[in-house]
């Protein structure tokens, strides 16, 4: 398997971060964090390793 990269709705905007449910963690690696976003779509949620948070952080900042 190799690198997926996604579409992300116009508008997104972070609107918090989190540590996964216990739900959530069934099928997440527990150490990740949800990066809580909105756009015009409604609702969206981003997995994110913790190497990776600044990373996504900057992107979604500067889309």
């Amino acid at each position: 398997m190799g690198k997926q990269e996604a579409a992300l709705p116009a508008g997104l905007r972070r609107t918090g971060m989190r540590s996964p449910s216990l739900r959530e963690a069934v099928s997440l690696n527990p150490r990740s964090r949800i990066v809580e976003c909105e756009s015009s779509d409604g609702e969206v949620l981003i997995a994110v390793m913790p190497e990776e948070l600044d990373h996504v952080i900057m992107a979604l900042e500067s889309a």
